[in-house]
């Protein structure tokens, strides 16, 4: 059975020199992904070669060392796009068709902003939850006007848990609206090792299935927390399967 391994963490922008920063880095080098994305991510935490990344430019002031979404692969990459959509707020994507073995995989790397976004912080003209939707309006977009038939996985900081645990109805429905038609949810609902679902995830084409879920180390040696965010190592299958209509999520 052909399948890959798929790393995904929000680091809560560490730095490869620190501490943290180096055992994030030990961990990801454990792990041998085939596939990374980190959102709230600086650069030096992944190599150059093999990395896209969102744009600089994500509403708050421009760190050029950091990025939103990160993305890299073993594999090439072919059709980087960083910028989406007009509707999508800016710097907090990145897509990318990978040219594998298994033929080619177009990976869409997010971070879709928290309920708080510009609200008391950054520009100060948002509403709880408006630029989280103003978001998923504009990946809609992007999702309604694909144009290959290519395997295809979302992933990143969703800033929602699925099922919904905190998000108001409305939003987790316009989530769901976006996602089920197309995708399942291989890290939807509850996940041995993490106590309370997660929000950072993978969405994967019905032409793919998940074979595991694993929780990633968050702590250093003398026990201090990596990150606000627990890693997420997923083993997707390429054998094609049929899944009912609302998948996993």
């Amino acid at each position: 059975m052909s399948s890959f391994r798929i790393l995904l963490w929000n680091v809560q922008w560490q730095r490869a020199r620190t501490d943290r920063g180096a055992a994030i880095r030990s961990i990801i080098a454990a792990h041998d992904p085939d596939l990374i994305c980190l959102t709230e991510s600086n650069l030096d935490l992944l190599d150059e070669t093999g990395r896209i990344v969102s744009d600089a430019d994500f509403g708050y002031p421009i760190r050029e060392d950091r990025r939103k979404v990160l993305l890299w692969s073993r594999w090439p990459w072919q059709a980087i796009d960083n910028f989406g959509d007009a509707a999508l707020p800016k710097g907090r994507f990145v897509r990318g068709r990978l040219a594998t073995p298994y033929g080619p995989l177009d990976v869409i790397g997010v971070c879709i902003p928290w309920s708080a976004a510009h609200v008391s912080t950054g520009r100060r003209d948002s509403r709880p939850w408006q630029e989280h939707t103003r978001y998923l309006d504009g990946l809609s977009h992007i999702l309604d006007r694909a144009d290959a038939p290519a395997r295809t996985i979302l992933l990143g900081d969703f800033n929602q848990a699925i099922p919904r645990r905190h998000a108001p109805i409305a939003v987790f429905e316009r989530l769901e609206a976006i996602m089920r038609p197309r995708f399942a949810i291989a890290t939807a609902g509850a996940i041995a090792g993490l106590p309370t679902a997660a929000i950072d995830h993978v969405a994967h084409g019905r032409d793919l299935a998940p074979i595991s879920v694993t929780v990633l180390p968050n702590q250093t040696d003398d026990g201090r927390r990596l990150s606000d965010h627990t890693g997420l190592l997923v083993t997707l299958s390429l054998e094609a399967v049929q899944l009912p209509a609302s998948g996993r999520s």
